[in-house]
């Protein structure tokens, strides 16, 4: 994409959001946006580069809100947002990593370069807004961060439907004296947009720390069979010294995967000769799936779609689903399996077979 407003510096890929939230220069309108001046930090450039290099470089400062309603800065990892930016590779089914043509690698001495360009220019900008003063008059000032106390929590990044969930809290204390820590850890279903649905499990330790002692609380959350449409869980943990205004704050979030539905295929298949597909359903919860079925489509592989009422799937079990048709297209198709029952609802899946002309 050539930019002629802007100059040959800025031509290639741009960025347009065409469902904006939020108005641009009065109206509901973001981008185009040259990916390159996003990376270089150039957010006076038009249009919107601001907006979406702060969408791919936020860090999110955290805030506990105790009893009395007063805010309270909470220390850890801040890098929630811009970790990976994908998309679909060209002619294949593949997810392409393209976070390297947004920004510089974190840590970088480039990324810090730019980061530091682009704080200065909406310093700059700030200064001559009054509006932006009001704006954010009434979020209290973070806390100087003290660099004693550390907090790492990790889980598998995906887990199947009905299984345990492993978890690991690592505490570590570098303070150079004795630490009286208490630890919240819990988990909460999400929706898509990260509002909380409903609280999953909550526990409490306490325990002494000892200078520059380590302690590793690695355990197993119970299994999750009933989640919100979306399956996000989202773990969190909140370190607190007893003698002390500091709490510490780690995140993980997690994608809980339905039972797998998986379609084979015979290894050569043929245009106008019968085969069959085998689709399997694994049922990986502790409780039966209740009246099953499962609808098959696929053009040029089978005629119209087909609805199979499989009843009950039993608890840890196998069902498998014979599937014949005659392909009457040649070149790549696709065999689409959608499965509802009283548990789970528009569970899919798919696979692409290469069909050979007769």
């Amino acid at each position: 994409f050539i930019r002629p407003d802007l100059g040959t510096s800025y031509n290639g890929w741009q960025v347009l959001d065409a469902t904006p939230q939020e108005q641009s220069k009065g109206l509901f309108q973001c981008g185009p946006a040259s990916v390159i001046a996003i990376k270089e930090g150039d957010t006076e450039v038009d249009y919107d580069v601001c907006y979406f290099f702060a969408a791919v470089n936020a860090k999110c400062q955290v805030w506990i809100q105790k009893a009395d309603d007063s805010l309270k800065p909470a220390l850890g990892g801040t890098k929630y947002t811009g970790n990976n930016i994908s998309t679909k590779s060209v002619g294949s089914e593949r997810c392409e990593d393209i976070t390297h043509n947004y920004k510089y690698p974190e840590g970088s001495l480039q990324e810090k370069e730019v980061l530091d360009k682009a704080y200065r220019k909406v310093k700059k900008l700030e200064t001559t807004s009054s509006s932006s003063k009001t704006q954010f008059s009434s979020i209290p000032t973070a806390l100087e961060e003290p660099v004693n106390l550390f907090i790492h929590l990790q889980s598998k990044s995906c887990l199947l439907l009905g299984q345990d969930v492993p978890l690991s809290i690592e505490v570590s204390n570098h303070s150079g004296r004795e630490k009286s820590i208490h630890l919240v850890a819990g988990a909460q279903s999400l929706h898509y947009n990260g509002v909380p649905v409903t609280q999953l499990w909550k526990e409490e330790f306490h325990f002494i720390l000892k200078s520059n002692e380590g302690k590793d609380s690695t355990g197993c959350m119970a299994s999750i069979s009933k989640l919100g449409e979306n399956h996000l869980v989202r773990l969190t943990a909140v370190l607190r010294e007893e003698d002390s205004i500091y709490m510490y704050f780690a995140q993980e979030e997690i994608s809980i995967c339905d039972p797998p539905l998986t379609i084979e295929f015979p290894e050569n298949m043929v245009q106008y000769q019968p085969s069959t597909a085998k689709i399997s359903l694994l049922n990986s919860l502790t409780e039966p799936l209740e009246k099953c079925v499962i609808v098959v489509g696929g053009r040029g592989l089978i005629y119209r779609q087909r609805k199979y009422t499989l009843g009950s799937v039993q608890a840890k079990s196998i069902q498998q689903l014979q599937i014949p048709f005659t392909p009457t297209q040649a070149g790549p198709r696709r065999l689409t399996a959608h499965l509802t029952c009283l548990q789970l609802q528009n569970l899919k899946s798919y696979k692409t077979i290469n069909i050979a002309a007769a």
